[in-house]
């Protein structure tokens, strides 16, 4: 073998030697980080895909993929077809690279932070700003994924945000304790467990306060959130997802929305479901849930087989239903009739109806 090989070898043999103890700390550090990530990618993942696979039947398959991907199949080719598209855009592969790429970044900062710690541990010496900023995003990145594991709510978006929360401690951290040396150390820990949107409003008070600038976030309400058992969380999970509007929900794809949020699939189909029908009625639709049209998936129901029941008995209390539902919200028989046909008649509802 080349000398410059053997020198390199017997270097990196050495290092390792001498750093054995800080090395340990550092698996032990990143096996904690991972552990999370392995099981969300090991269980988890295959309960969401069940979840969901299991919640449509062949037809419901069949509509959404004529619906939402323009394919046309037979039912008995529905469930297969459906199962290769959900492999391939929400399949396991895909949180393969991100995962790599927060251990590689974990893996290089945690070795620092197992070195500060042996040192501090064989002294009485006082954890340096560096040192403390990892420490303070890790403490925030490893509580953050086991917590999302424990919701079952673990995103890529997540992952990434993982990677970059770590890859930006330490100058961040350094930055922070610039502002008070004395209590540098505290500040480079304190703004680790932060996540990255407080630490965005922590770093535009600070712009402002020294450049005087007044800028600041505008908190319109969402449209989101007149929607029933929608509330701010829930509203900020979704713009997450790029839909800030009832409209965009109401024909969004409601398994890419699942995904994109890791709401459960169920609740997904019905806010969509009070979407649609929010589209055409608005405000109204509050005064119509107590009548049992909760969303467009009800009334579809209520027209496909309440109004055309075979039973006289059925028909007629579906009919009582609706005359009392109509004056209820200030229009005519005619006119909410023809609103519901119109919700009941959408390509979506006919998805949202299958689907339940």
């Amino acid at each position: 073998m080349p000398a410059w090989f053997l020198a390199a070898w017997a270097e990196a043999a050495n290092f390792v030697k001498q750093n054995g103890a800080a090395f340990l700390a550092d698996f032990l550090l990143t096996a904690l980080l991972a552990y999370p990530l392995y099981a969300y990618v090991r269980f988890v993942w295959q309960q969401k895909a069940d979840e969901i696979s299991t919640s449509l039947q062949k037809a419901a398959k069949q509509t959404y993929l004529r619906v939402f991907q323009q394919v046309t199949v037979s039912q008995d080719e529905a469930p297969a077809r459906f199962d290769a598209y959900y492999r391939k855009w929400y399949g396991r592969n895909r949180l393969v690279s991100p995962i790599i790429l927060v251990l590689l970044v974990a893996g290089a900062e945690n070795f620092i932070l197992a070195q500060a710690l042996l040192k501090l541990s064989a002294s009485s010496t006082v954890i340096d700003a560096l040192s403390a900023s990892i420490a303070g995003a890790y403490t925030f990145v490893t509580w953050n994924f086991f917590a999302l594991v424990q919701r079952r709510s673990l995103l890529i978006g997540d992952i990434m945000r993982g990677g970059l929360r770590l890859a930006i401690a330490v100058p961040l951290g350094l930055a922070l304790a610039g502002l008070n040396p004395a209590n540098g150390a505290f500040l480079a820990f304190a703004v680790g467990v932060f996540p990255l949107d407080t630490i965005s409003t922590i770093l535009r008070q600070l712009a402002n306060k020294y450049l005087k600038l007044e800028l600041g976030a505008t908190n319109a309400p969402s449209q989101i959130s007149q929607l029933d058992g929608v509330d701010a969380s829930i509203a900020d999970r979704i713009a997450d997802a790029d839909i800030t509007t009832i409209a965009e929900l109401a024909w969004c794809d409601p398994i890419d929305l699942t995904m994109r949020t890791n709401l459960h699939f169920g609740y997904i189909i019905d806010i969509v479901s009070q979407a649609l029908a929010w589209v055409y009625l608005e405000a109204k639709l509050n005064t119509l849930r107590p009548f049992g049209l909760r969303g467009a998936f009800e009334i579809c129901s209520f027209m496909r087989d309440d109004l055309q029941s075979k039973k006289v008995a059925e028909r007629t209390e579906a009919q009582a239903v609706l005359t009392a539902a109509a004056a209820a919200v200030g229009l005519t028989v005619e006119g909410l009739q023809y609103a519901f046909t119109q919700i009941a008649g959408d390509t979506s509802t006919d998805f949202l109806y299958k689907a339940g």
